[in-house]
């Protein structure tokens, strides 16, 4: 570790000055579970940490005025225990049920995750699927961004120097679910991830949805044209399937050390089916009776 600055805010206040005086060599931290990684690796250098960590206000889940108000300090343990979410957002739920180790659940944050922007980023296509906004704030003022715009690539979003994620805030949808292939090391980075959020009439046809996907591009997306297929027709055979070559199409998978591209291309269109079908009330795999998404893989 080099040249490094640390300085601890006492609230969200003293974490927008501190952010705003030292401008784009300022880094965040709170559960600092990527950051730390980062600097071992020396990919960072030059800056000052600033940690946020004991900022209440930033913490917690509430339901209010029709929505649901995740602090971006809220860990990933805390997600994964929250009855709130299970019935409101299972999606949600279900991603941090799986995300990572126990070690690793209690000290990340949701804000972090996001923030950091992997595409691999297990909560994202939760979020995306559920149509999150991401609450931001600096010395200038609020901003409320959809959270399909707020990635931009690869550890990319829109965030600008002096500004700090203080919550996600969505509509909830007990209509929605993740799945994930991940190797057998929990601790390993997912090898894809799929979400879906549904809304149905009564006569089972797709009123609206949201199919996101991870770790099959450089960003978390939304494969927008599968959705287009979805909405206003009935979840029968020739509609998934339909649905499933639009996602084929919006996915750019690469090689890496946990899967290959075509791997990923194979197993994409099979997560947002379970996804879609768990989201409609249709299970038809073992995976998805314990709640949880997690498919092994090697």
């Amino acid at each position: 570790m080099k040249n490094f600055n640390y300085v601890k805010a006492p609230d969200v206040r003293g974490a927008l000055a501190f952010l705003d005086r030292e401008g784009d060599k300022a880094c965040v931290v709170a559960g600092g579970t990527n950051v730390m990684v980062d600097i071992r690796a020396g990919k960072m250098n030059d800056l000052t940490l600033v940690g946020i960590s004991d900022i209440a206000a930033l913490r917690g889940i509430q339901e209010e005025d029709g929505k649901i108000c995740v602090g971006a300090l809220t860990t990933i343990s805390e997600l994964a225990a929250s009855t709130l979410l299970a019935k409101q957002a299972p999606a949600l739920y279900m991603a941090a049920k799986v995300f990572a180790d126990a070690v690793t659940r209690n000290s990340a944050t949701i804000g972090g995750n996001i923030a950091y922007a992997s595409p691999a980023a297990d909560t994202a296509p939760a979020l995306l699927a559920l149509k999150a906004d991401v609450l931001i704030e600096s010395e200038g003022g609020k901003r409320r961004v959809p959270i399909a715009e707020f990635f931009t690539g690869v550890n990319k979003t829109l965030l600008q120097a002096g500004e700090l994620i203080t919550a996600l805030e969505f509509i909830p949808n007990p209509y929605s679910a993740f799945f994930k292939i991940g190797l057998r090391n929990a601790m390993a980075i997912s090898v894809a991830t799929a979400a879906c959020a549904v809304k149905l009439a009564a006569n089972g046809v797709i009123e609206d949805c949201a199919v996101a996907l991870g770790s099959v591009a450089p960003k978390p997306l939304r494969a927008y044209e599968a959705e287009k297929i979805l909405i206003g027709r009935k979840l029968d055979d020739d509609t998934v399937k339909a649905a499933l070559e639009a996602v084929g199409a919006a996915i750019s998978p690469i090689d890496d050390t946990r899967a290959t591209g075509e791997y990923r291309r194979e197993v994409a269109p099979v997560l947002v089916k379970r996804a879609l079908l768990k989201a409609s009330g249709i299970c038809v795999h073992e995976s998805c009776k314990d709640g949880e998404g997690r498919i092994q893989h090697g």
